[in-house]
């Protein structure tokens, strides 16, 4: 698609500097761009950088110290600048409405207008399929499951029964929705399996990302709340409750019965031991293991996850450590040396 620097900025909610009428091909970064595309420059040594490049133009930050000779657009937030510019020459695949003919689709089903259902997609019995949903190849949809309009299912994806999606969701490849909660009973050294008969009820505009896990509750719901975004590899485990607008980012395990909060964002690799509670704009730094309540507006990592500063401060300190012990060894040496008795049997001065 192309688009002129002015349209550009009109979308962006930018500041023009420059050529109104110079046409926009396409994005690219700085290292690839060429004439023709707009790229991005979040700093002064990036738009030095975008000086000497081929790139026809550059959205900026309105922060920047000095600003670039060339076209450009100012901003005030880049990261949704970029998302508005990345969404005009976004290449999407036109697909058209259909059923294909290996669709394995039961009778009681109900599917929207306009949806596409691609190739050996199976949908059990009392489904529902919202209009202008897409089903990629291979998906596997539950009896008594709601898929929600303009909701879009990638390849791979399977919904257990009762699970509920909802309105312009996106569940990428190989992502598994209701898999029974890991709920066991210990008799006598062996295990008794605990009946999941829960569901799991996914919020509108959620996106989980591939090969993301979210179990069935033991009773009731399981729920992800509208807006919040999973990363790859992410386990939600049975009765947990995720508030809405949240971020988890990759390989993020939330234990059974947690209570998430809203606008809460988990760094990667982090865990959150069984029924705990995070309040409301709680930011959880990559790698922390959080194993207590932890109040609204907080800032934590490490493990277990306290306080951020707290636990920056602990890690300066434990650095510091070696060298303290040396010199308090050194010391030690000193008062040894000086209480040895000289030659007439009296302590050294």
């Amino acid at each position: 698609m192309k688009i002129t620097l002015k349209e550009l900025a009109s979308l962006v909610s930018g500041e023009l500097s420059g050529n109104a009428k110079l046409v926009i091909k396409n994005a690219a970064n700085l290292e690839d761009a060429k004439d023709g595309d707009i790229t991005f420059a979040v700093d002064d040594r990036s738009t030095a950088f975008f000086d000497r490049s081929r790139a026809s133009a550059a959205i900026v930050p309105l922060r920047l110290k000095k600003f670039p000779l060339r076209d450009h657009i100012k901003v005030h937030d880049m990261r949704l600048a970029m998302a508005k510019a990345l969404r005009v020459f976004e290449h999407k695949k036109e697909l058209k409405p259909g059923i294909h003919r290996s669709a394995v689709i039961s009778k009681s089903a109900k599917i929207g207008s306009n949806c596409a259902i691609m190739f050996g997609v199976v949908i059990g019995d009392n489904v529902s399929i919202g209009d202008k949903a897409i089903i990629y190849p291979g998906c596997y949809i539950g009896d008594n499951c709601k898929v929600g309009k303009e909701s879009k299912l990638y390849p791979n994806v399977v919904l257990y029964d009762d699970t509920i999606v909802g309105d312009r969701c996106i569940l990428h490849a190989g992502v598994v929705i209701g898999v029974d909660g890991f709920g066991y009973a210990s008799v006598e050294g062996k295990y008794e399996k605990m009946p999941q008969i829960g569901n799991v009820v996914i919020g509108d505009d959620v996106e989980i990302c591939a090969n993301s896990c979210v179990s069935r509750s033991t009773m009731g719901s399981t729920i992800i709340g509208r807006g919040t975004k999973l990363d790859n590899l992410v386990h939600i485990a049975h009765n947990c409750k995720i508030g809405e607008d949240c971020a988890i980012t990759a390989i993020v395990a939330v234990a059974g019965s947690c209570e998430i909060g809203n606008h809460v964002s988990i760094g990667g690799t982090s865990g959150v031991v069984d029924h705990v509670k995070i309040g409301d704009n709680t930011v959880v730094m990559g790698r922390s293991g959080v194993t207590k309540y932890t109040p609204p507006n907080s800032v934590v990592s490490g493990f277990p996850a306290q306080d951020h500063k707290k636990e920056l401060e602990e890690r300066a300190a434990l650095r510091r450590l070696p060298k303290l012990i040396e010199k308090v060894s050194e010391i030690e040496k000193s008062l040894k040396s000086s209480s040895r008795p000289d030659k007439s049997g009296h302590p050294s001065p």
